[in-house]
């Protein structure tokens, strides 16, 4: 650094040695953080391409082009005011009032006339203007806008970007740190820079900029290139010139044992197998996710029939009670047989009301499943699968599962992940000797303006760095962990494959099951249709109990065909689901 005398109350002047240190100032200042600035927005389209096109090559690879999650809808802002300093920050409000504060205003139970509920409840209820949904429909919603869809989805997401992540240390990095300094010198006693004795301190600049590139080498070690300018000058006066200045040197570091080879991409390689693993998740979620949403779809169709066959049966319970009354009014029938049929009618409305609450329960849970607002008012459209069963060969069921199961291929294909964890462990315990080079390019000290590296290479260090392994305790426990936890992997696959042929197992039992169900229900349904037409046929010698018992055994037969026809559908999906 250039320090000269001046009077420290003078006026700075703009020298041809300041001029010059402004231009270096704007060139290596300005120009990077323009540039910077310019290129952010670009930079975050590359990166959202980028994994893109690594989610595309991962979902070519297990073969599901067509189900590829876009990153570009994502774009989460935060929020500019998030660092506010208010007491909010550090302590989020709550409200949590006294139960004392807590009232509400009860309301008179009203009188019931038992003829008008029954009815009430097999009158239709006009409504309000809804949406009509199906299964298809239901199913493209769920996969639009369902939170479990969308977080799958940003799960696969972020496991391309910590690949992008990895990837990036992999590629020549550059840096360029910039250092503009202004330092006061205190010039008391120095005979040289003032002679006269008048300053007591100098003001001087001083430009740094440091550029760095670095390689990471594909069998371990780095090599990097790193060039230092500097530019300095005195702003109080300029008889004395400026100086400026340039360090070049390149440098090598490589591992001949430890850390040498492909164990030095043992990131790049996790990274590169955990996007395939991601996209084999997303793939089997995605199906699993497909099913669960038939299931509990058909399981709303089921919950409605339900509901059609309790209206049905309710108006023929009003039909039994008002022909109860009539006989009573009439002298030809007892009371206690119209209020048995009255206390009948009164349970399956009471039934009703319990299953139109469950129902709409249900569908305000799937409302919010497959991302509607809970307030939307839904009709789920009366829909069944009607799929025949498959023919099947239980070994060779279990054999397909085992072969096509994605959950499974992720659990083999992480047993070799920790068995490269138990070499890497292994190659720990080898002696650190290193390759290292240097070589140091100056400035021409006889050049002023400009840069004139010395190209003579006189400066250069090449050596070996050998590490005597006195101490190698922690890598033998990072060995012996890495073993017991390739013992745990290796357990898991195994519990994960036995599990896999338990599940096609079941599969296959439970569509034996629901055949058989569903068989029995029909013949059910047939068996009380022969009962009401036998009452029809002879009204005047079945009891109210009879008749109400009948109406119920109808009812209930139809709503487990409707079930049994459901769990066969369902079956059907479990079974294609856990073969793979």
């Amino acid at each position: 650094m250039i320090l000269a005398s001046s009077s420290v109350s003078g006026r700075i002047p703009c020298s041809p040695i300041v001029s010059h240190a402004m231009r270096h100032l704007a060139t290596i200042f300005l120009a990077p953080t323009l540039l910077t600035l310019a290129a952010c927005e670009t930079g975050m389209q590359a990166i959202d391409r980028q994994t893109e096109e690594r989610i595309r090559q991962a979902s070519a690879e297990i073969g599901e082009q067509a189900n590829v999650p876009s990153i570009r809808d994502r774009k989460a802002d935060g929020n500019p005011n998030a660092y506010d300093d208010t007491p909010a920050l550090r302590s989020p409000p709550t409200l949590n009032p006294e139960a004392a504060e807590l009232n509400y205003t009860a309301r008179e139970r009203p009188a019931l006339d038992p003829k008008k509920v029954i009815a009430d409840a097999a009158t239709p209820i006009a409504g309000t203007t809804i949406v009509t949904l199906d299964l298809a429909a239901a199913i493209k919603q769920a996969f639009t806008g369902g939170v479990e869809y969308r977080n799958a989805e940003e799960q696969y997401l972020l496991a391309c970007l910590a690949l992008l992540l990895e990837t990036n240390e992999w590629t020549p990095r550059i840096f360029d740190t910039i250092s503009p300094q202004f330092q006061s010198v205190d010039l008391s006693g120095n005979d040289i820079l003032n002679p006269t004795g008048t300053n007591t301190n100098a003001l001087a600049l001083e430009l740094v900029n440091e550029f760095e590139v670095t390689q990471k080498l594909p069998y371990g070690g780095q090599m990097s290139a790193n060039i230092l300018a500097q530019v300095a000058d005195d702003l109080n006066d300029a008889t004395i010139a400026g100086q400026n200045s340039v360090e070049a040197f390149f440098s090598l570091d490589v591992p001949l044992l430890k850390g040498a080879g492909l164990v030095a991409q043992e990131p790049l390689i996790q990274a590169q197998r955990n996007t395939i693993y991601a996209a084999r998740a997303f793939e089997d979620f995605r199906r699993r996710f497909y099913v669960s949403l038939v299931d509990e779809y058909m399981g709303l169709v089921v919950q409605r029939l339900q509901i059609n066959n309790a209206k049905q049966s309710i108006l023929r319970f009003k039909a039994i009670v008002d022909r109860e009354d009539a006989l009573v009014a009439s002298g030809r029938q007892v009371p206690f047989q119209a209020d048995l049929a009255k206390q009948n009618a009164l349970f399956a409305v009471d039934r009703l009301a319990t299953q139109e609450e469950a129902f709409k329960l249900a569908v305000d849970r799937y409302k919010v499943r497959i991302g509607l607002p809970p307030d939307q008012m839904l009709e789920v459209e009366i829909e069944l699968l009607d799929m025949l069963p498959p023919v099947i060969d239980g070994e060779a069921a279990v054999q397909m599962a085992l072969d096509l199961r994605l959950d499974l291929q992720n659990s083999r294909d992480q047993v070799d992940d920790v068995k490269r964890l138990v070499e890497l462990a292994r190659n720990g315990l080898l002696p650190a000797v290193d390759l290292a080079a240097k070589i140091d390019l100056m400035q021409d000290p006889d050049f002023f303006n400009g840069v004139q590296l010395d190209g003579s290479f006189d400066d250069y260090t090449v050596g070996i760095n050998i590490e005597v392994p006195l101490d190698r305790v922690d890598e033998r426990i990072a060995l012996r962990q890495a073993q017991l936890r390739q013992e745990q992997v290796q357990r898991a696959f195994f519990n994960t494959r036995d599990t896999v042929s338990v599940q096609v197992r079941q599969a296959t039992r439970a569509i034996e099951r629901s055949m058989f169900s569903l068989q029995l229900q029909e013949r059910n349904i047939s068996i009380a249709q022969q009962r009401q037409e036998s009452i029809d046929a002879a009204p005047d010698r079945a009891t109210p109990r009879d008749r109400t018992e009948t109406v119920d055994a109808l009812v209930r037969a139809l709503n487990d065909r409707d079930r049994a026809r459901r769990e066969l559908q369902v079956a059907i999906l479990g079974y294609l689901n856990s073969t793979g």
